[in-house]
């Protein structure tokens, strides 16, 4: 009775519906109810609080677990987990690194400790994502790339997880990926994958979320294509109800969405017509970072809309945003004013940025951003060690087997279930998947391995296919 309660209101969070499942846990919270179902209210109490940018209500629930934890001698492992949790997810919204590295450390020595506990499980999975992405903002990347790592294993070996625990996983090592010449490739699937789970399980806000990440690698990144099943699904979510220009709630998102289409003056114009996007409202330090990427996105739309002056002076605008942030991503807003600059004839303008563009980015790598500033400081200076970089890192992404030779490890997923005589009904159920997903899937499975049946794809198929991602 209880579990299913809490399952409740876990269902009604990664709805979106956030009040009614705060209402829902308000009365687990009560003195009067057990103290491993308190604890376990109050950390998804204390969540939607941070969610909110709430921080006394958050304040107040952590100092409720802590006394409750004092007093309760006979805590588990998932009692513990509950706590730490919660302590963790605070710290992430005060930056306070320390805070949450130990908490994380410490909720995943109590998922190993409470083995095959779903809850303790998808709290370790969420935690490390919000390390990964706290020390990706510290330009820690291998440390970023290590907790998006066990994050990610973790979730393998959790079948049962909620489907907003598996897209946080998928968003969060999507873009941390793109700064891996060696994993790169995937970050586009991993952002599609979670858009899926996403729609099927009518999770908007975190389908956004996904899109967002997709459609704005396509706007920047001048080297890769994405595959033709990518584009259509990327397309049908653009053209359907998540997103659509005239209505969308996330203007910077909708233009994102006609940038898709290659209609760049008619994006520029909605941004500029529209006032600050809804998610530059949101909660905890993050909402401090998405100003500055909001104004460095408006630059690079105009620079596609062939607006020079206005893209060099929106660059501009955006390096100020990012100082005063003091999160160190201005060197994506000194690529877009270099290139703008470049179109404007200003060659000597345009050089000293390029190089302080590079000199920037070189130091976090992200790759496709690091393409195209060493092709532009090419252009400028001429060179050579800037073209001979840019070459190596194409061809250290071609080296990478393409989705034509392989699988990627939501298909692999899907894959091993065909092969184990599951319908598509029962793989979508099993996977929180649609049956109309389960089946583009398992065309495009059934098109990598060249079979035309589902009595071909045998267990032995699978281990003798070159199988990657």
């Amino acid at each position: 009775m209880i579990a299913g309660r809490l399952r409740e209101a876990d269902l009604l969070y990664q709805l979106g519906a956030i009040e009614t499942a705060a209402a829902r846990l308000s009365g687990l919270a009560q003195p009067s109810v057990e103290a491993s179902t308190r604890l376990a209210a109050l950390a998804r109490l204390a969540e939607i609080a941070c969610d909110l940018g709430d921080a006394a209500a958050a304040a107040r629930q952590l100092d409720e677990m802590r006394r409750i934890a004092q007093g309760f001698p006979g805590a588990t492992a998932a009692d513990r987990a509950e706590l730490y949790y919660a302590l963790g997810r605070h710290a992430f919204s005060r930056r306070d690194c320390g805070e949450l590295e130990r908490r994380a450390r410490e909720v995943q020595v109590c998922a190993r400790e409470a083995s095959g506990n779903v809850r303790v499980a998808s709290l370790a999975i969420r935690i490390g994502c919000y390390l990964a992405v706290d020390r990706y903002h510290r330009r820690n990347l291998g440390g970023a790339f290590e907790a998006a790592a066990t994050a990610a294993k973790l979730l393998r070996g959790t079948p049962g997880a909620l489907p907003h625990v598996k897209t946080h996983a998928l968003t969060t090592r999507g873009v941390i990926d793109l700064h891996d010449p060696a994993r790169a490739h995937l970050a586009t699937a991993e952002n599609v994958e979670a858009l899926e789970l996403a729609l099927a399980n009518g999770m908007t806000s975190t389908a956004q979320d996904a899109l967002f990440n997709i459609v704005n690698f396509q706007l920047y990144c001048d080297v890769s294509d994405p595959s033709a099943y990518e584009s259509r699904v990327v397309q049908e979510c653009l053209d359907d109800a998540v997103v659509a220009p005239s209505s969308s709630d996330d203007p910077v998102l909708a233009a994102l969405a006609l940038c898709s289409h290659r209609r760049y003056g008619e994006a520029a114009e909605l941004l500029d017509r529209i006032g600050p996007p809804a998610r530059e409202r949101a909660s905890d330090w993050i909402a401090a970072f998405f100003g500055p990427v909001t104004a460095t996105k408006r630059a690079r739309i105009l620079f596609k809309a062939g607006k020079f002056s206005a893209a060099e002076r929106a660059a501009a605008e955006a390096l100020t945003a990012w100082e005063r942030s003091q999160l160190g991503g201005h060197g994506i807003a000194l690529r877009v004013r270099a290139e703008a600059l470049e179109a404007l004839g200003d060659v000597r303008g345009a050089t000293a940025t390029i190089e302080d563009a590079i000199g920037a980015l070189e130091p976090i790598q992200p790759i496709y951003h690091m393409i195209g500033a060493y092709q532009c400081g090419h252009r400028l200076t001429k060179k050579r060690a800037y073209l001979d970089h840019a070459h190596d890192l194409v061809r250290a992404l071609e080296k990478i087997p393409q989705q034509t030779a392989g699988l990627t490890p939501r298909e692999r997923e899907v894959a091993a279930l065909v092969a184990q005589g599951y319908s598509n009904k029962a793989i979508a159920a099993q996977l929180h998947l649609s049956t109309r997903t389960v089946e583009n899937r398992v065309a495009s499975i059934f098109a990598h391995l060249s079979i035309r049946a589902r009595w071909q794809l045998t267990t032995d198929h699978l281990n003798m296919s070159s199988i990657g991602g």
